[in-house]
């Protein structure tokens, strides 16, 4: 009777063993390198993004944005820069996953209402334009990075 109870044991800490080794596949995707699903969330994030610039709902968008870039930027800060240029549409073009960064080719829809500077006028009418930014998988989801295309640099040099 003791040796089956000592087998039992045994076989119940294998299956411990086995089951507990066997939960960390793949639940973190920081480790998957590429797979349907990871590409799959980034597509859901870069939607949310462009949908929420396009809505005007700068809190989303602030959101979406790198944590290094919130962490050195006050949101409502960044709420004043906003809101000048119009977004009307995108189109994701191409997607390429390396791991833990990825490259995503869009055609953006834009337009920039009439402003007044000091004496001159300037509008763009609707336009489309082809932009690539870069995505973070960071923690647990995909994070635009926070790129000034004016100056070309981003918050972190990685």
């Amino acid at each position: 009777m003791r040796k089956i109870l000592i087998y039992t044991q045994i076989f119940f800490l294998l299956v411990l063993t086995a089951c507990a080794g066997h939960s960390n596949i793949k639940e973190n995707l920081s480790d998957d390198m590429g797979s349907p699903v990871k590409e799959a969330l980034l597509k859901q994030r870069i939607d949310a993004f462009w949908s929420a610039f396009m809505k005007e709902d700068y809190e989303t968008v602030y959101n979406l944005y790198d944590p290094f870039f919130r962490a050195k930027t006050d949101k409502y800060a960044f709420f004043g820069q906003l809101g000048k240029i119009k977004y009307h549409d995108f189109n994701i073009q191409d997607i390429k996953i390396n791991g833990n960064v990825a490259k995503v080719a869009l055609n953006i829809t834009y337009s920039l209402p009439t402003v007044k500077l000091r004496i001159q006028e300037f509008s763009v009418p609707k336009s489309t334009t082809e932009i690539t930014e870069t995505w973070l998988y960071i923690y647990d989801n995909w994070y635009k990075e926070y790129y000034l295309y004016s100056i070309e640099a981003g918050i972190v040099n990685y």
